[in-house]
């Protein structure tokens, strides 16, 4: 007899799920746009993480640092729409 693992997902319908979010337009436009460009936002904590893990690392002046989140930050609220 075969081993299977329990975590194994042999079932196609079980790898083919899908989600489905709905909004009330325009009632909800400020959550269809944070769910639109979730993914930019992640983007840009992900590199403020790196811009403040560089300061640690390198000792680098806090005022580059916070001029440079402040950068990346007003710069996906500008792609969201979020001015």
């Amino acid at each position: 007899m075969e081993a299977r693992h329990l975590w194994r997902c042999d079932r196609p319908e079980a790898v083919t799920m899908k989600a489905v979010l709905e909004f009330t337009y325009p009632e909800d436009e400020a959550n269809l746009r944070h769910a639109l460009y979730g993914g930019k936002a992640i983007g840009a904590l992900v590199d403020i993480q790196m811009v403040v893990r560089s300061h640690f690392k390198h000792d680098a002046d806090p005022r580059d640092v916070l001029e440079k989140v402040r950068e990346l930050t007003n710069t996906a609220l500008n792609e969201c729409g979020e001015e």
